[in-house]
C-alpha cells in the first residue's frame, strides 16, 4: 500500500511468506482452545491487510483478534501481559484519537512506515501467540523480527 499503489509482487509474496511461516511455527504449539469463526474469517482480513502494507489497519484487526481469542479461550496468560497492554494502548490511540496528538499521522505514511511495520508484525505475532501459542517461548515478550531499532513503541 505504498502511496495506495499495489505492493510490488515480490514484497507481497515475501510479507506472506513471513506471514504463513510465523502462523506455522506458532501452529507447531497447538491451539488454544476452538479458534471462534469469526477470528479466524478476520484472520484472513489481516493476512490481506499485511501483505498490502496497511500497517494501522494490521494493528486494529490485530487487537480485536486477541480480545476475541483471549475471550473464546479464557486463557488468563494467552500472551505476555506486556505485549496485550502494548497491542491495546496501540489500537486504542488509533481508534481514539487524541487530536492534538495523534500517533498516526498523513507525514508517517511516507516517513514512519518501517516503524509501523514494525508495529504489525509484533501485532501479528501477538495474534498467533494468542491463538496458536508461543511456540516454544513462553515468557518471552514479543519483538518482531528486526524490532531492535530503540525507537520507543507506540
Amino acid at each position: 500500500m505504498e502511496h495506495l499503489d499495489p505492493p510490488d509482487p515480490l514484497i507481497w509474496d515475501e510479507r506472506r511468506l513471513w506471514f504463513e511461516e510465523r502462523q506455522h511455527q506458532h501452529g507447531l504449539a497447538g491451539t488454544r482452545g476452538q479458534p471462534s469463526e469469526q477470528a479466524t474469517a478476520l484472520l484472513i482480513d489481516l493476512q490481506a491487510a499485511f501483505c498490502a502494507g496497511a500497517w494501522a489497519a494490521v494493528v486494529i484487526l490485530a487487537g480485536a483478534i486477541v480480545e476475541m481469542q483471549a475471550e473464546q479461550s479464557k486463557w488468563r496468560r494467552a500472551a505476555p501481559a506486556k505485549d496485550l497492554a502494548w497491542l491495546r494502548g496501540l489500537r486504542n490511540a488509533l481508534l481514539h484519537e487524541d487530536r492534538g496528538k495523534p500517533v498516526l499521522t498523513v507525514e508517517d505514511q511516507w516517513t514512519r512506515r518501517p516503524l509501523w511495520e514494525r508495529h504489525a508484525r509484533r501485532a501479528v505475532e501477538i495474534v498467533f501467540t494468542v491463538s496458536y501459542g508461543n511456540g516454544g517461548n513462553a515468557g518471552a515478550t514479543i519483538r518482531a523480527h528486526g524490532d531492535n531499532t530503540g525507537e520507543e513503541d507506540a
